[in-house]
């Protein structure tokens, strides 16, 4: 089992969660009652799909981030016709 830190983006809000083998993205989402939210570390370098195990790619203590679905969905530059 691994402990991490979940940080709300634009919050400042932080979750600590224990991640077991085999834990999605949405698993800790859920957990924590972030639902539309996506997770990610290294600043969002590196997003974690839905269903993605996110065991294996982190590290014990870790700080995760989370951020809604909309702050990270289209580019401001892009506009819909």
């Amino acid at each position: 089992m691994k402990n991490a830190v979940i940080i709300v983006a634009g919050t400042g809000q932080h979750h600590d969660v224990q991640v077991e083998p085999g834990t999605t993205a949405g698993d800790v989402l859920s957990q924590v009652g972030l639902n539309g939210y996506v997770l990610s570390k290294d600043n969002g370098a590196h997003v974690f799909g839905n269903t993605e195990n996110i065991y294996p790619d982190i590290d014990d203590g870790e700080k995760l981030h989370a951020a809604s679905k909309t702050d990270v969905g289209t580019p401001s530059h892009v506009r819909a016709s």
